[in-house]
């Protein structure tokens, strides 16, 4: 079966379904980070991920993915004021510059390139390092991994859905890491042993993103 076009209107539909995927995950983000933070990411990640759902719902037919990718930068900064927000702002409008003046986002380097521009936004913007038990845990081996497919071939679909998995293996790994950064890292060794929010809920995000661009 030929994956149908992924277009700015799939990608709008893709992130609404980020949005339920994300909201059906809430209490089990909060559990994670209630060992280590303040319990409210899944909160935080379902009001954002909701307002980008409102806004590219709202998007026409014809829009270009860049179009989307900013649209949902812009909503998730205006909902959410915590450290996520601005994150995943820079995230999207990452994403949004990677892919400007494309119609169509049918190849593994198209996601590649928007991977890879997230990973270095948020990089950028966190101060961040792999290791630091950050989301960077979990978006920086998806990002690797799919540039080597991008290179290599095969289906889009694949790729994406085995990046999802790596984002979430590499998401379960982060048990074994020290934080560097953000709250969590006040508490140092003592936060070692819990599974990382941030580094799971990205991981969700790039499985929604597999599921929502293969779905017929």
């Amino acid at each position: 079966m030929v994956m149908s076009d992924v277009t700015g209107k799939k990608v709008a539909q893709t992130l609404e379904h980020v949005a339920i995927k994300i909201e059906s995950s809430k209490d089990y983000l909060c559990e994670l980070d209630g060992a280590v933070g303040d319990g409210d990411h899944g909160v935080s990640m379902t009001i954002g991920m909701r307002s980008v759902a409102r806004a590219v719902k709202k998007l026409p037919e014809s829009v270009l993915p860049q179009e989307v990718f900013q649209v949902a930068a812009e909503a998730y900064a205006e909902e959410v004021g915590a450290t996520i927000g601005p994150l995943y702002e820079a995230a999207f409008a990452a994403a949004a510059r990677a892919v400007q003046g494309r119609s169509s986002l049918n190849s593994i380097s198209d996601w590649a390139e928007i991977y890879g521009a997230m990973a270095q936004a948020i990089k950028s913007l966190g101060n961040a390092e792999l290791g630091d038990k950050t989301i960077l845990d979990a978006l920086i081996p998806a990002a690797e991994h799919i540039k080597k497919l991008a290179t290599e071939g095969g289906s889009l679909k694949d790729a994406l859905t085995s990046s999802g998995e790596i984002a979430l293996s590499s998401a379960v790994s982060t048990k074994d890491l020290v934080p560097k950064k953000g709250r969590a890292a006040r508490l140092g060794d003592r936060a070692a042993g819990h599974q990382d929010a941030g580094a799971t809920s990205l991981a969700i995000v790039l499985e929604a993103f597999a599921e929502g661009i293969s779905s017929d």
